[in-house]
């Protein structure tokens, strides 16, 4: 009693009263599941919930009817169970759609946690070969008041007893391995991992002649300084920081691709405002010029304040995506098209482009924003392509049927490689207002142009000048303006 019996090739069915409450308590009970899920994300216009709870309790009732017939003839009774079986399984793989949502909502929010890694670093020839090698020795660190920095150097302590004396900047820390004029050091320095690559990328000789000894990785929660408003009525601004990162999204970097995504959801139309990694601006922190890429060095939250000062203008939330992504997420939703203004190869790889329409995988998108060598305006050009794919993007994830087609492969694409200060429900409301009308959006872009320059950093020094791009005032004041008239048009 209770199970199924298989005589002479035929399936004698449960009685119709087991097999009724077994099958509807399943479907009830992922029913609950089922909704609970979709109210728990809040993606879904009130309409389609409305119209998914009365197709479910459609279902539910002609299972009801089917599998409590009381007719001889079994074939109701088995089709009602079978019913109750598609259902569940649907509502199953629902489930699963949904829970992943979430979970890559809840992975890209970001916890307001800051990772960096701190290097003991040598001479690739030195005798150093373990962190105790270097008990009582002198470490040069650079004069910071990082809280990051301070909890890497106590940490330090913790493992060997040395003496710290503080330089100035990063540059003055990699002079006590290799000098300006090539001689070699035979000293230690205790540095973050974005300043070893900046020393690595600035000299060739500290690249070539030097090595890490030992790590300590530091993770610190940071300040939550968005500025939320209701982003289904309001105009807001979100900067975009594209990073280079060998670690975790977390991790503090310098940033390669600084943008600004203007968002007007009234009118529906986005401006995309991309300045040169190498603009030269004052650090919102203690006022001294360095390039804006090199603010990334003292986390997102002064690149963002450093762009508020720089461009008179409120930022609300941020992204950080590395390259990953972007290489991932062009794959996820099939390839992008995109427009080249000039026929051009790729300097780094054996990617080439046409001018006009060009089909691009995530590799060859990677490679197309990557680009700067092969433009007589280099890195002006290289913005222009990182707007075009950008635009591209998303014009292609707003529409529907890619989204339904590719929703996994966009999910698995975006959640280990972007963090965003915007909270699950902002990311909600923006995805329920776009699926309640698949409206259309315009996307603008425009970009700072600047002068090129030989200028010294506050983060190298003012004895190491470095390339940098000053900005050029009209171009910064259209910037401006175009940023204000996207957000506050005539009449609005």
């Amino acid at each position: 009693m209770g199970k199924n019996i298989i005589k002479k090739g035929k399936i004698k069915l449960l009685p119709r009263s087991y097999g009724l409450s077994m099958a509807m308590l399943a479907t009830f009970f992922i029913q609950e599941v089922f909704l609970f899920l979709v109210m728990l994300l809040d993606i879904l216009p009130a309409k389609y919930t409305a119209l998914l709870i009365a197709l479910l309790l459609l279902l539910d009732f002609g299972i009801i009817r089917l599998m409590n017939s009381r007719k001889k003839v079994t074939n109701k009774r088995l089709g009602g169970l079978v019913l109750a079986i598609a259902v569940v399984n649907v509502l199953l793989l629902g489930c699963s759609y949904l829970y992943n949502t979430l979970d890559t909502f809840q992975k890209i929010s970001a916890d307001g946690r800051q990772m960096e890694d701190y290097h003991v670093v040598v001479l690739e020839e030195s005798g150093y070969n373990k962190v105790k090698d270097i008990e009582g020795e002198t470490v040069y660190v650079i004069d910071s008041k990082s809280k990051m920095y301070n909890e890497a150097r106590q940490r330090l302590l913790t493992k060997v007893d040395v003496t710290y004396e503080a330089v100035d900047n990063a540059s003055a820390a990699g002079e006590h391995l290799v000098a300006a004029d090539g001689k070699l050091n035979d000293n230690i320095i205790f540095i973050s991992n974005a300043n070893y690559d900046l020393l690595k990328d600035e000299n060739r000789d500290f690249r070539k002649n030097t090595r890490i000894l030992y790590t300590v990785s530091v993770a610190v929660k940071s300040d939550d300084f968005a500025r939320r408003i209701n982003v289904t009525e309001d105009p807001f601004n979100v900067y975009i920081s594209g990073v280079d990162t060998r670690g975790g999204i977390e991790e503090v970097s310098r940033s390669d691709v600084n943008m600004i995504v203007t968002v007007n959801p009234e009118t529906r139309e986005i401006l995309l405002t991309s300045m040169p990694r190498d603009s030269y601006v004052p650090l919102h922190s203690n006022g001294m010029m360095d390039k804006l890429t090199h603010s990334g060095i003292y986390g997102i939250d002064e690149t963002i304040k450093t762009v508020e000062d720089w461009l008179d203008v409120e930022i609300n939330y941020y992204f950080r995506v590395n390259f990953t992504m972007l290489v991932t997420l062009v794959d996820a939703i099939g390839g992008i098209t995109v427009d080249s203004a000039f026929d051009f190869k790729s300097s780094v790889s054996e990617y080439s482009y046409v001018k006009g329409e060009n089909q691009l995988d995530g590799m060859a998108a990677l490679y197309f924003v990557r680009e700067r060598k092969s433009f007589e305006d280099e890195d002006e050009e290289r913005i222009r392509n990182q707007q075009r794919v950008l635009k591209s993007i998303l014009k292609k994830v707003s529409n529907s049927k890619i989204i339904l087609t590719n929703y996994t492969d966009i999910l698995n694409a975006v959640e280990s490689h972007m963090e965003t200060n915007m909270t699950n429900k902002d990311i909600s409301a923006l995805v329920k207002m776009q699926l309640s009308d698949m409206s259309k959006w315009k996307i603008k872009t425009i970009s700072i142009d600047g002068d090129d320059a030989m200028m010294g950093t506050y983060s190298m020094g003012p004895g190491r000048p470095l390339f940098v791009s000053i900005p050029k005032e009209e171009s910064v004041e259209a910037v401006k303006k175009e940023i204000h008239a996207v957000m506050y048009p005539a009449g609005q």
